[in-house]
């Protein structure tokens, strides 16, 4: 936990200097893309594909954590929600997260997030819905859990998508571009 509180703490000094930051030299940022490639459309597909993808199944492992998809299924049944939104559809995401360090370390009840349009945006993107599940039928659900060394937690995750929406990115821990998994919805 402390290690976990560091690291965002660390972050965000390094962000909050990065954009604070200038030179005054008069030179042009070296992120101001040259004329020549602003014009060009691709910069955008390669930043895409600096990321590994994971698929359902595959182990991802960052930091101390070994995160893996095992399945996904769609909610066929929306009475599991207190209030289901018209007009969606809803996944299950079966989830194990293990603790790969030598040290106990956090898991948030909601490590998966989805990401839509390149980018994590709160607005675009979707957090689980776990607390919109009736208690009674949370059996199984993904619950914050303080893991021992080699320990993990399993369990679902629940996510409002468009009906239309078939093919899927999600990140683990919003907060960094570190962990992505693209699969397909049946």
């Amino acid at each position: 936990m402390k290690k976990a509180l560091i690291i965002m703490l660390s972050l965000t000094l390094v962000l909050s200097l990065a954009g604070c930051g200038g030179s005054g030299d008069g030179e042009t940022s070296s992120e101001s893309p040259a004329p020549a490639e602003s014009e060009s459309t691709p910069s955008r597909e390669m930043e895409a594909d600096e990321f590994k993808y994971y698929g359902i199944g595959e182990a991802a492992e960052y930091e101390e954590y070994r995160i893996t998809i095992d399945k996904v299924e769609r909610v066929s049944d929306t009475s599991i929600f207190w209030n289901p939104k018209e007009g969606y559809s809803y996944i299950k995401v079966y989830v194990t997260v293990e603790n790969i360090d030598t040290e106990a370390v956090s898991v948030d009840e909601t490590p998966l997030c989805i990401v839509r349009d390149g980018d994590y945006n709160a607005e675009l993107s979707d957090y689980s819905r776990n607390t919109d599940v009736i208690n009674f039928l949370q059996d199984g659900i993904f619950e914050e859990a303080y893991l021992a060394p080699g320990t993990a937690e399993s369990g679902w995750l629940t996510f409002q998508i468009k009906p239309d929406e078939k093919e899927l990115t999600m990140k683990y821990d919003q907060l960094f571009d570190t962990v992505f998994f693209r699969f397909t919805v049946e």
